[in-house]
């Protein structure tokens, strides 16, 4: 018998687009060790990577995360934004080695609801974060 997923959705969660019908999204790829770095825990205890956070992708659509700071500055600054949210534990070390996600790379978005965003360290000029 197969195993069958169920996901109970009491209201839907509040969206960090500012414009939500003026966007493009890419795919991109995350390498299975980039999901421990990004993931966060949700109000049910899942470990998830939350739609809005911000996120560096590469031309050749590689996604990871941004590692820019004041004390490293070689190092990379966000320039997308993960679009869906990602269930980290449906995926598996060895048997998931890459995973695709949908990662904005233009459009219109609310500062207050992005993760890991920091107006010096974002570098798109296409997505234009707005304060509310």
């Amino acid at each position: 018998m197969p195993k069958i997923k169920t996901k109970k959705i009491l209201a839907p969660k509040k969206t960090f687009l500012a414009i939500p019908d003026h966007y493009v999204n890419l795919t991109g790829l995350l390498a299975f060790a980039e999901l421990a770095k990004l993931k966060t825990t949700d109000d049910a205890g899942n470990n998830v990577i939350e739609a809005g956070t911000v996120v560096n992708m590469t031309a050749d659509g590689t996604v990871t995360k941004p590692t820019y700071t004041s004390s490293n500055t070689s190092g990379t600054k966000g320039n997308a934004v993960i679009f869906n949210e990602i269930n980290v534990d449906d995926y598996t070390s060895g048997t998931d080695d890459k995973i695709t996600a949908t990662v904005m790379v233009h459009g219109f978005v609310r500062a207050d609801r992005l993760t890991g965003y920091e107006a010096d360290t974002f570098t798109n000029q296409n997505i234009y974060v707005l304060s509310k």
